[in-house]
């Protein structure tokens, strides 16, 4: 009897230790809706040494260190959902942006046509659809114009316009981030000495709201 009062003790004391993964990872979302990363970064720390497996807390993880702009730990973090999920086209679509971030390109254009494949080929695809009643699978999926923006923006950082070029009219034809893409289109054209075609595409930008739009018509399309 005299142990009870000891045994009780230590289990307030380790309470905390008997949170499940599950557990911890729901804390760690309620932070980050209070934009409080680094601090969910700690309770996801401890989810996935709960249980190493958890996808959907190794995501949130490297989501989080995106955010605080710790590049290389979320690649790390997506690598992991990859080496878990090979089909994972979140995965491999958000390691991709994060090896833009850090100007390997080539890296992110791999990434990229990893994401393309795991929807079937860049011709025919499939964007699968998640059912809130049925388990598809597909809860990780993206969209292809999605894919295909960031794919371009590092094709034309290492000078490969043919492959920008496509991707951006591709988001264009799917609406995708319209601003955006018609000024990386624009771009490309200026640096085929299109300058009508340019201008065009610059003022279309400008007029949807791209920031950086104004200068570049100022400078080019006078």
């Amino acid at each position: 009897m005299k142990l009870l009062p000891i045994i009780f003790s230590v289990a307030i004391l380790t309470g905390c230790n008997f949170k499940s993964s599950e557990e911890y990872h729901r804390e760690a979302n309620k932070l980050e809706q209070e934009e409080k990363f680094k601090e969910a970064i700690l309770l996801l720390d401890k989810a996935i040494e709960k249980d190493p497996n958890n996808i959907k807390a190794l995501l949130d993880r490297a989501f989080d260190k995106s955010t605080i702009e710790d590049f290389k730990g979320a690649i790390d973090d997506y690598t992991k959902v990859i080496e878990l999920d090979p089909d994972n086209g979140l995965a491999y679509l958000n390691r991709g942006k994060n090896k833009n971030r850090l100007e390997d390109y080539k890296g992110a254009i791999a990434d990229f046509d990893k994401a393309i494949s795991t929807k079937g080929g860049e011709l025919i695809y499939m964007d699968k659809v998640e059912n809130s009643f049925v388990e598809t699978g597909f809860e990780y999926d993206v969209k292809m114009e999605e894919i295909k923006f960031e794919r371009g923006i590092a094709y034309y950082k290492i000078d490969s316009l043919k492959g920008a070029f496509d991707d951006f009219n591709f988001s264009i034809q799917k609406n995708y981030l319209l601003p955006d893409s018609y000024y990386w289109r624009g771009l490309i054209y200026l640096s085929y000495n299109m300058k009508d075609e340019g201008c065009k595409d610059l003022n279309k930008a400008m007029e949807l709201g791209a920031p950086d739009a104004n200068d570049l018509l100022n400078k080019n399309c006078k």
